[in-house]
């Protein structure tokens, strides 16, 4: 006879059917072109604040702040998270992480460059949060692990991709500041496709 885990294991994969990926397609799109967009800021931001003259004082107070807003950006957004059943919430984060990208791309003036960081941290981990809301909306629990390893697989290959497309660009005309436009770019189309998605 079979061993008793062996038959407890089968029952439970007869129980969890497999996650119709094709149904969660715009949101894992939208949280690929997250990936590709979000890092090429983190990459690179830096560099580009040091380009436009800031002192590494500066530059430490800058990230300070931004990881400031990361600790307090669960509290802001969770109430979002718990209202969006489609991918809403994704869709509106990425676009507001668009903005963040932006603006110290267009100018070197500290409170828009600040204000950039204060943005981009109380929004980037709240991306990553909404797409386990998501799952968690739309499967049953059975499904969470796969539904999260299938957005965790697509934010890992643009997370490859990004740097290295961003870093290209960057080393054509408009330098790093051209390069976090198509960072903005790619996280604004990612919000329209993610916008697409709906409930299952």
């Amino acid at each position: 006879p079979a061993p008793v885990g062996a038959g407890v294991s089968a029952a439970v994969s007869s129980a969890a059917p497999r996650v119709r990926l094709r149904a969660l397609a715009p949101a894992l799109a939208g949280y690929g072109l997250f990936g590709v967009g979000y890092i090429g800021y983190m990459t690179f931001v830096v560099a580009l604040l040091r380009e436009q003259g800031m002192t590494a004082a500066t530059v430490t107070l800058f990230y300070a702040l931004l990881g400031l807003a990361v600790v307090l950006s669960s509290r802001i957004w969770a109430g979002l998270l718990d209202r969006s059943r489609g991918g809403q919430a994704l869709a509106l984060l990425n676009g507001l992480l668009g903005v963040a990208t932006l603006l110290p791309a267009l100018t070197s003036v500290w409170p828009v460059v600040l204000g950039s960081g204060l943005l981009f941290g109380g929004v980037f981990l709240s991306v990553v949060a909404s797409t386990t809301a998501l799952v968690r909306h739309n499967l049953p629990p059975l499904q969470w692990a796969s539904g999260i390893s299938a957005f965790t697989i697509v934010f890992a290959a643009g997370q490859i991709v990004g740097p290295t497309v961003v870093g290209w660009i960057a080393d054509g005309p408009g330098g790093l500041a051209r390069g976090l436009v198509y960072s903005a770019c790619a996280l604004w189309v990612g919000a329209l496709v993610a916008w697409r998605q709906k409930p299952l």
